[in-house]
């Protein structure tokens, strides 16, 4: 179940990686967009941070 759920996470925070450098070449940084792509690749990877410490902890009891 956390193996699925850890990947899809990864795959979701290289798009929003690629998302990201689009808007900055294309935008050229004046939208907001970038900042908005960046910001949920963070909290993306917070969840894959928790979802991590939940499988190492879920293994080990």
């Amino acid at each position: 179940m956390f193996d699925l759920l850890i990947i899809v996470v990864m795959l979701a925070i290289l798009v929003s990686l690629g998302s990201g450098l689009y808007f900055l070449v294309r935008d050229r940084g004046k939208t907001e967009r970038i900042i908005v792509s960046l910001s949920i690749r963070v909290a993306l990877a917070i969840l894959l941070l928790i979802l991590l410490a939940l499988g190492f902890t879920s293994r080990f009891l």
